[in-house]
């Protein structure tokens, strides 16, 4: 494995979500009540998720900081894409992709998020599925699942 490579896995894996990311300040009892507001502040801050910070802002990782996929072999890739999907899961964030999309695809799509405005929730979590519901201009290409709906439907 190149040692850039060995780098970068443990640059991912120190950027997940610290441990102590949602405890309060005070050391209160929480009531249930204020659970149920939590919960349904969460649900507005995702209904307004445009003015939520970027994902790098949370995790700390710049796209800069990756390069093409074609730098890596198979299994490092592999790895890669591995690592950062167990960091964003650290931070509540949740990856799906067909099971046949491609590694560098799908570590492009990957990437893509570094940039998004996401919701780092306590209560939930924020799924990209990268799918738009129609396969023209879909991110995921010929491998939409949608692309079959289309067909029987025309």
């Amino acid at each position: 494995m190149k040692k850039y490579v060995r780098h970068l896995l443990e640059d991912i894996r120190n950027s997940h979500r610290p441990e102590d990311f949602f405890e309060k300040k005070e050391s209160s009892i929480i009531s249930g009540e204020d659970e149920l507001d939590g919960h349904f502040a969460e649900v507005d801050r995702y209904l307004n998720i445009d003015s939520e910070p970027t994902f790098s802002s949370y995790c700390g990782l710049k796209k800069e900081m990756f390069p093409a996929s074609e730098y890596y072999d198979q299994v490092e890739l592999q790895k890669v894409n591995f690592e950062f999907q167990q960091m964003m899961r650290s931070w509540n964030l949740e990856i799906d992709l067909p099971n046949n999309f491609p590694e560098a695809r799908a570590y492009e799509l990957m990437l893509g998020i570094l940039d998004r405005s996401v919701l780092v929730g306590k209560y939930g979590l924020q799924h990209f599925d990268f799918c738009t519901g129609n396969p023209e201009g879909c991110e995921l290409g010929e491998y939409c699942p949608c692309i079959e709906y289309w067909k029987e439907t025309k």
